[in-house]
């Protein structure tokens, strides 16, 4: 008993330090799940739009050019996320049609 006489305030620093340690890592553990589901999410809403985008393009038989900035740099995006290959085919022959200005 006398070694918690001798050093309580040390005791009490410790549980203090230890309870926000615990809380610090609860806080980045919770951050690091919203950072992967936001990604997910991000991931999903730019494969719609890719497919979308890939679609109408193949209806059409031609690619509009501001279609094609936009389809790269969401393409570029979601295979940064993680993206699968289902999608590099799809874009792979999306881009090999041919390419429009917007008429005006």
């Amino acid at each position: 008993m006398s070694f918690l006489e001798e050093h309580w305030v040390t005791v009490i620093s410790i549980l203090i330090e230890l309870g926000f340690l615990k809380y610090l890592f609860n806080f980045l553990k919770a951050y690091r799940a919203r950072e992967i589901s936001r990604n997910q999410a991000i991931r999903s809403l730019l494969r719609t739009e890719i497919i979308n985008i890939c679609h109408s393009a193949e209806k059409e038989g031609f690619l509009p050019i501001w279609a094609l900035e936009n389809l790269t740099d969401m393409y570029n995006t979601y295979k940064a996320l993680g993206g699968n290959g289902a999608i590099t085919g799809l874009y792979n022959k999306t881009i090999q049609l041919p390419q429009r200005k917007e008429e005006e």
